[in-house]
């Protein structure tokens, strides 16, 4: 690209499950009045996350501008159709494509994002999180975790995760998750004093495993307020250009809970047979009784690493059902034509492509329409997987996508008796409309930003740096975000054709992520 670039410092700051639907009270009341500044003197947008609106895969999304056909992730967990299989998908090597800072000139801090372990080589440096993320090997480069533990206390996850529970807000873990929130911050602020970064991505992951759990109730809200008043530091500083804040996704309370999985069974499109978690079951072993025992006698992990993720997921709840890959060993593979995954996937188990077809117009007729108990809708949509996603991976993915209304929880488990129920682990659900604020010197206020999305972020702020925009890239640059007479206004986009860069690594990353899953209640 012609002309010099002028250099500029850029943080995102992203909110896994930030939505104006919970703050905008707390807005309104005075207790963030951070974000109430920021919503007057930048612009604020509601935004759609991809389906399902869930942390694996939208921060792949958000990082690399594409929709999960293109990255091969649709959930936390795949169907392998050939293999007979469901498997975890969280780690870094899952997902193909490049995320959007290795076209910067200038050096970026990414620290904590989901989805990213093992990290990949950046110029600068990469710190992994999520519940894909070990608490080991989580940097680059290598030397910074030692350096990180020394200085801050960092780690990637509270210690006492299964102690949450939604009807123990005062459990031992809250005060860790809020210990975590700061220490993120802490790293954020020092690495911004540097002045040597391009952009600085900061995560804040735990956040939205509050609002699953509690919703709306002040331990949410205290969060929210500590988050505040570090925003407020941040924008304070003086290496600072241009803020943005984003969300993986929105979040709203649950009402009900729809068992996808036994609405299937019981019309006829999921079979199932005995396994040994049967058994389990019936001996009084379940995971409510065995992961809190663990816990409290301080060897969960411990214990957790001596176990194989399979025997793990063969552990059922109390009322006998089970997930992932304990699915897979009570599927009745041969006689089963579909089955479902948490939040909204539903793959149809043929290889025949017209009998595929087939069962996608059926399963579409009879789940459109469906209501609870109540009489309230259960989805917003039922779509097809192919006019949801694109790219070569497609075919890979769900064959129907269920857009769960607000208010309601799609459960993936398979082995309850009941199609609808009450909340149970969660009190708040995700959504799939997230949130956007922009700040800084070419920001338009006034901008409207009509139909804003996750996508758009990766190619809008690769072009605001001067950069050219990948043609892979699936969202748009959105100018109308910049005041009109501003440079990144009045410069035309320019995209072209490049290949991925390599975002990932070769290193192995180990899969026994679903123990952390199962805690913060990603598995149901």
């Amino acid at each position: 690209m012609d002309g010099e670039k002028e250099e500029m410092t850029t943080v995102v700051l992203g909110l896994d499950g930030g939505c104006f639907e919970l703050i905008q009270p707390w807005i309104d009341d005075g207790a963030l009045p951070t974000f109430s500044n920021l919503a007057e003197d930048g612009v604020t947008s509601d935004m759609q996350s991809c389906l399902p609106p869930v942390t694996c895969p939208n921060w792949q999304s958000y990082a690399t501008g594409t929709n999960p056909g293109k990255l091969g992730v649709f959930w936390w967990e795949a169907v392998d159709r050939e293999e007979r299989t469901i498997e975890n998908r969280s780690t870094a090597g899952d997902f193909d494509g490049t995320h959007y800072w290795r076209f910067l000139d200038g050096e970026t801090a990414v620290v904590n994002l989901p989805t990213s372990y093992p990290p990949s080589e950046v110029d600068g440096v990469h710190i992994a999180g999520g519940p894909g993320a070990e608490q080991a090997g989580y940097t680059y480069p290598e030397s910074l975790e030692p350096e990180l533990e020394e200085r801050y206390d960092y780690a990637v996850h509270p210690e006492k995760m299964s102690l949450l529970s939604g009807d123990d807000p005062d459990n031992e873990c809250v005060p860790e998750i809020y210990d975590l929130i700061d220490i993120r911050f802490d790293v954020l602020e020092d690495e911004l004093k540097q002045g040597e970064y391009e952009l600085v991505h900061l995560t804040v992951f735990y956040l939205n495993v509050l609002q699953h759990f509690y919703w709306d109730m002040d331990v949410v809200k205290r969060a929210w307020e500590r988050i505040d008043e570090r925003v407020d530091q941040v924008l304070e500083m003086e290496e600072l250009e241009n803020f943005f804040v984003m969300s993986d996704h929105g979040s709203n309370g649950i009402e009900t809970t729809f068992r996808v999985n036994t609405w299937l069974e019981q019309h006829g499109y999921l079979q199932t047979e005995s396994s040994i978690s049967d058994y389990l079951h019936r001996a009084g072993i379940t995971q409510e009784r065995v992961r809190p025992i663990l816990a409290k006698l301080g060897v969960e992990w411990w214990a957790r690493r001596l176990l194989p993720e399979r025997v793990q997921m063969l552990l059922p709840d109390e009322e006998g059902s089970v997930d992932k890959s304990g699915k897979a060993d009570v599927i009745d593979w041969e006689n089963s034509r579909a089955v479902a995954s948490g939040q909204g996937p539903v793959y149809v188990l043929t290889d025949d492509p017209a009998e595929r077809e087939r069962i996608v117009d059926e399963l579409i007729a009879d789940l459109e329409g469906l209501t609870d108990e109540a009489g309230n809708p259960v989805f917003d949509q039922v779509l097809r997987g192919k006019d949801v996603y694109s790219g070569p991976h497609v075919d890979r993915g769900p064959d129907v996508v269920l857009d769960q209304a607000a208010g309601v929880h799609i459960e993936g488990k398979i082995g309850n008796a009941e199609v609808f129920g009450a909340p149970s682990k969660w009190h708040g659900e995700n959504k799939d409309t997230g949130m956007f604020i922009g700040y800084g010197p070419t920001v338009d206020e006034t901008a409207p930003l009509p139909d804003m999305h996750i996508l758009d972020i990766a190619p809008t702020l690769l072009h605001l740096h001067g950069e050219d925009v990948p043609e892979r890239m699936d969202g748009e640059v959105r100018r109308d975000l910049f005041e009109a007479g501003s440079e990144p206004a009045n410069r035309d986009v320019s995209r072209v054709d490049v290949g991925d860069v390599g975002s990932t690594d070769s290193r192995t990353a180990e899969r026994d992520v679903t123990d952390r899953l199962e805690d913060l209640g990603y598995m149901e």
